[in-house]
Order: structure tokens, then C-alpha cells, then sequence
């Protein structure tokens, strides 16, 4: 076993224990935090081509510990080897920041030919349901999983995922009494979190790290701050000041002065063709006329279009095909590029922005490896209707370079658009370390590449967007196409069709970033795709569309779901209403940081939120009803919005 080890700050002190558990105490003796001593650090460690075995950190043949030091952090490191009969040698160290009673935690592999493969539970902590309080997690916008909370988390009663992808934010948290527990990881790209909550028992934050590349290949960290009285607002705000150090606090203001096209686009509602056909092509633009005439400024989601193409003779259908829009083909509509330069340019003449679609991964198991427009191979293993062979792999030099060949054929076919949303950038956070057998890169690697993706979009001067929001694309993502979508949702039926969510949806991505960005919302038929993706009907969908502060989005279904063959029917005139209250409140919000959240009555069914430059919305779920005030557009009194849209 491992000899103990202590830290002091100011209000608390750190014990690391023998089975390197740890305990965290007031400088009286009073245990505050305590990491479970059940479920201890565990390495998994591999020898040669043998099954990796799986071992308690602690035990190991020898140790020694010495002084460590990192910044302002101070305290000791432990040196392990002989883990598990291997030459393996691991490094643990525990640094405090006396000032702030933060704990570093690192661990890394730092000598051996064998291989650490993952380290694990470093750490978990459980609160026992008795103590109260909540816990905090980044899961889509955010949710706090109340101690009374009745419901157990989805799937096998807990939600676990890699930060990144998963995981929205690398912030989580645990609050019982005054104490509170926020956890950041530093090293994020290769950390699962596991979020238990057990009715009646306990609730449980469980960090482990895999592997990069199949080994521990550099320093694993992450810091537990043990602070008195820092609620899920705290924390958010916490995070947003170090978020800001690192340059991931980029403003919509402070974009703007590059991509200025996003001040028009806040002021729009997004109005989307799923899929090109050029049969409707007049009718489209007919009804995106009419709604230029009812005063509303579009931004016009471009249809997608085959990878393959398409010929004179065929697949001229209404069909998306799944396989996104062909920037690399020659001739990817009937009439060629010219079609769509000009169908582009009737849209500009009525004022509106377009946007268009374009998606970097293979997101069908087993399928051929075409993205970003190449095409897959036919049945006899030939290109499909193009003269160049697609790539048969995916690397991260594949995303840049493909990004580079999409924006260079825009500009070459003079196909002129104002946005580009990358579809799975930002979804499929959780990309495969090993791109391929010739490009094999970290996950950290990926998500530079997508990175440089979206930075590659506004030096080409487009408006770079994403699918799904995450933190590490911030710097360069303007729009994303879901604030919220339904895989983002924290509910106890993976299906999204029971009667709500685990515990209470919290704007916490929003506390953090909301002036930074601007997103739709998948409810209520604006982003339609069928009614189990949609908001929990009973929870005023109309309602959370405004605590996420979305932005207002227009479905047009063509031989679809579209419900209206009157664009001035009553049912129409209500959502057309509604579209421009969202409109007021982004336009009203969207330059000022979001400051404060909280519920304000006892059953959590009424919500106030605050904005830098004093617009106070309250939302009151129990009776369907919100009130806006120091907006324009609103009258400051409590208004109800449409229940059917």
C-alpha cells in the first residue's frame, strides 16, 4: 500500500489515503468530501501481447514519494512501479492551491516498455441521497439531478461518455448543505465521465481516462475545487473565467468585426429545405417569398443533395439520400452547377443569407468512405459517375483537406453563400482515435482538425456552424444548428417518450457561453422531424425554447409534414407570431452575457434569468406563461405562448 499523504489550503485540507482514496477535511477534522473507498483508483495495464489485467493503483511492488510542484499548486508526487508484475512506471501527484482550496490530480505513465492502458475511478464521488443538495452535469444545456430526484439515469441507471462528445461542457459539480464539489478536467479529450443517481441512495460523478493511441501517452489532469457556498451558477461562471483564458470566450460582438454577416443572421429565421428537388424548386422560393412579405428576414438552409450526383434520367426525387451534398461533382444536380448558382442568387435577390451543408464522417456503420462530396464506389468497385478514386479511410488530414477542396469548388463554381454548417462536427464528438491504419492520431488530434475546419470557413469569409454545441469548438463556431437535440437529453426513456426529463433542465451551457453563440431548437415543428424528438409536450416546449434563449426556425416540408396550404391561416399567423417574439429575445440578449439563473419557487416550476444589459426574463412552467421585460417586442406583463404549433 501506498503511504499516506496530506495537503492543506486555507479552509480544507486533502488526505490521500493508503489505497490513494482521498478525504477531504475542514482544518477542524470534519470530513466534507470523501472519494469512495469501495471503488478506488484501478490501472489497467498490459504486458507484451498478454490480456490486459486490471489492478488497484496502490498496489504496487515499490514506491517512493517526493516534492511536487505546478504553478500555484504545491504537494507530492508518488512514484509507482511493479504494477500488476509489469516494468510499467506511473507517476500520481496531488498538488493544492492554498489560496483557492483547489486539488490538481495527475497521472501519468513515465517509464516502462509495457503499457498503461487506462486509469480509472480517479475519482468517484458519491453524496448519499440523506445529505440533500444536487448534482450538477453538462448533458446538452445542462441538468441538476436534485437528491429527492425519483427518477434513475437512462440506460443501466447511469449516463456515461467521453467530455467532448457526450459531454457539452468539462464542468460538473456536487453541492450537499453549503459545500460544494466542481471538478474541471484539464486533459479532456480522452476522459469518460460516469453520472449515477440512485432514488433513494446516492448520486456518484466517476472520471476515468482511456487510452490515446492504446496507451497512457501523456499526463492525465484534472482539479476538484472544495469551495463553501458555490451553487450551479458559480460553478458556470467559474468555468467562464478560465474558459475565457483560454481564448474559448470569443463573442459574437467580438466575431462580428470578421464575419460580419452575423449580426443580419441574428436578426433572421432560419427557414429550411431538407432536400433538393428541382420539380419544387419555384414553389420554394415562392413561399420564401411570401414570408419576406410578411416582414421576416431569412436565412435560407440550402437542400442537400446526393454524393453521387445526380443524372438527366434518375433521382430526381424528393431524396436526400443521407450521403450530403456533392461540392466535389461535376454535375451534382440536373443542369449542373448553374442550377444551383442561380436557384442561390433568386434567394440573395430576396434578401435572404444561405447556408449551406456539408458533413466530414461516414455516419453509417459499414459504409463506404465518401464525405465531403466524394463519391463511394459502385458495385463492380468502380467510382460512381466521377473519374478520381475516394479515399478509403478517414484521417484528420482529410478533414482540412477536403475543407479546402469544398471551399475552393464554391468558389470556383460561384456558388456564393454566407454560412456553412458542418453536419457531425460537433455530434460525433467521440470520433475514432484511429483514423486510419496510415493516419493513426490522438482524439485531441481530431478535434484540432475540425477546428482548423471551421477557422479555414471564416478566413474564407463564411459563417462557420456546427450540429450540435460543444465547448472545444467555440472559438470558431458562430451557429449551431441545435441548442438542444434529443439525444442531448437527460431522460429516463432513451426513446425521448416518457413524460420528462431526470431532474431539471438548467441553462448551464448558456450561463457559460450564451453571448458567444446562436442556435436552433429541435421542438415545436421549427425542426421538424418527427414528434418523438421534440420537447416534452407537457413541459411548455414553447417555454424552454426561451430559457435556451433559440433561435426561431422554419421547417418547409414540401409533400411533407408542412401543415399549412394557407400561409395566412389562422394556425399560421400564431407561429409566425411566435417566430417573432424568439427574434425580439436573441436580438434583445444575444450581445450580453447571460449572469444568473435560478429557480424561484420551491417546486422548481418558476425560473428567472438575468442578462448583462438588464433584460430579466421569468418563466413560469406550471402555469404556461412567461414575462419579458427591458425587450423590445414585449410588454414587460405575463403573456402565455401557443400551446400547437
Amino acid at each position: 500500500m501506498v503511504q499516506q499523504v496530506e495537503l492543506s489550503g486555507t479552509r480544507i485540507k486533502v488526505v490521500a489515503n493508503e489505497d490513494l482514496s482521498i478525504t477531504v477535511l475542514k482544518q477542524d477534522g470534519q470530513t466534507v468530501w470523501e472519494s469512495s473507498r469501495t471503488v478506488t483508483p484501478v490501472a489497467v495495464v498490459r504486458h507484451g501481447e498478454r490480456e490486459p489485467c486490471t489492478v488497484p493503483l496502490a498496489k504496487c511492488g515499490d514506491r517512493s514519494v517526493s516534492a511536487f510542484t505546478d504553478g500555484a499548486y504545491r504537494g507530492h508526487k508518488v512514484r509507482l512501479t511493479g504494477i500488476c508484475g509489469t516494468d510499467a512506471i506511473v507517476e500520481v501527484s496531488f498538488g493544492m492551491d492554498a489560496g483557492t482550496d483547489e486539488l490538481l490530480f495527475q497521472v501519468e505513465q513515465v517509464g516502462g516498455e509495457d503499457v498503461v492502458v487506462s486509469v480509472e475511478h480517479v475519482y468517484r464521488f458519491e453524496k448519499p441521497i440523506g445529505e440533500g443538495g444536487y448534482m450538477v452535469v453538462p448533458h446538452g444545456s445542462g441538468y441538476l439531478i436534485p437528491a429527492d430526484c425519483r427518477d434513475a439515469m437512462p440506460g443501466e441507471g447511469f449516463v456515461g461518455g467521453r467530455i467532448g462528445g457526450r459531454w457539452t461542457l468539462p464542468l460538473f459539480g456536487m453541492v450537499k448543505g453549503s459545500e460544494s464539489l466542481v471538478a474541471i478536467a484539464d486533459t479532456w479529450w480522452d476522459c469518460d465521465v460516469y453520472a449515477d443517481h440512485v432514488p433513494g441512495e446516492l448520486s456518484a460523478l466517476d472520471f476515468n481516462w482511456s487510452a490515446s493511441l492504446g496507451r497512457l501517452s501523456y499526463a492525465r489532469r484534472i482539479r476538484y475545487r472544495f469551495a463553501e457556498d458555490v451553487d450551479y451558477l458559480g460553478m458556470a461562471k467559474l468555468y467562464r473565467r478560465e474558459a475565457a483564458e483560454e481564448g474559448l470566450v470569443r463573442t459574437l460582438e467580438e466575431k462580428m468585426a470578421e464575419t460580419p454577416q452575423i449580426k443580419r443572421y441574428l436578426e433572421g429565421v432560419l427557414v429550411r429545405w431538407p432536400a433538393w428537388n428541382p420539380a419544387l424548386a419555384s414553389e420554394v422560393l415562392e413561399h420564401t417569398k411570401k414570408l419576406t412579405e410578411l416582414g421576416f428576414k431569412i436565412n435560407f438552409f440550402f437542400p442537400k443533395w446526393p454524393a453521387m450526383g445526380y443524372s438527366d434520367d434518375k433521382n430526381t426525387g424528393n431524396s436526400a439520400n443521407a450521403l450530403w451534398q456533392a461540392f466535389l461533382h461535376p454535375n451534382p444536380v440536373p443542369g449542373g452547377w448553374p442550377v444551383l448558382v442561380d436557384f442561390n442568387e433568386k434567394l440573395k435577390d430576396m434578401g435572404c443569407l444561405t447556408q449551406g451543408f456539408v458533413c466530414p464522417i461516414s455516419q453509417e456503420e459499414g459504409a463506404p468512405q465518401f464525405d465531403l462530396g466524394r463519391a463511394p464506389l459502385d458495385a463492380d468497385g468502380k467510382p460512381h459517375e466521377v473519374s478520381w478514386s475516394p479515399d478509403s479511410c478517414v484521417s484528420s488530414e482529410y478533414f482540412v483537406e477536403n475543407q479546402e477542396a469544398v471551399l475552393g469548388s464554391l468558389k470556383e463554381h460561384g456558388l456564393n453563400i454566407d454560412v456553412l454548417y458542418h453536419d457531425g462536427f460537433t455530434a460525433h464528438g467521440n470520433l475514432p482515435e484511429d483514423f486510419a491504419p496510415e493516419h493513426p492520431r490522438e482524439y485531441r488530434h481530431a478535434f484540432e482538425a475540425q477546428n482548423q475546419c471551421l477557422a479555414d470557413t471564416r478566413a474564407a469569409g463564411i459563417m462557420p456552424g456546427g450540429e450540435l454545441v460543444r465547448f472545444w469548438a467555440m472559438h470558431d463556431c458562430d451557429y449551431w444548428f441545435y441548442t438542444d437535440w434529443s439525444s442531448d437529453r437527460l431522460s429516463s426513456d432513451e426513446n425521448q417518450h416518457c413524460s420528462g426529463p431526470v431532474g431539471e433542465p438548467i441553462p448551464l451551457f448558456q450561463l457559460v457561453f450564451h453571448d458567444c453563440y446562436m442556435a436552433g431548437f429541435s421542438g415545436g415543428g421549427y425542426i421538424l422531424y418527427t414528434p418523438g424528438y421534440d420537447w416534452w409536450l407537457n413541459l411548455s416546449p414553447r417555454l424552454y425554447e426561451l430559457l435556451f434563449v433559440a433561435m426561431p426556425c422554419h421547417n418547409w416540408l414540401p409533400g411533407g409534414s408542412f401543415p399549412y396550404e394557407n400561409i395566412d391561416c389562422p394556425e399560421a399567423e400564431a407561429r409566425w407570431d411566435w417566430l417573432r417574439k424568439m427574434s425580439a429575445l436573441c436580438q434583445a440578449t444575444k450581445f450580453s452575457e447571460m449572469t444568473s439563473h435560478q429557480f424561484v419557487s420551491e417546486d422548481r416550476k418558476r425560473h428567472r434569468i438575468e442578462f448583462a444589459n438588464g433584460v430579466i426574463v421569468e418563466l413560469d412552467m406550471a402555469a404556461n406563461r412567461y414575462r419579458i421585460q427591458g425587450a423590445d417586442g414585449f410588454s414587460g406583463d405575463w403573456e402565455t405562448p401557443p400551446e400547437d404549433l
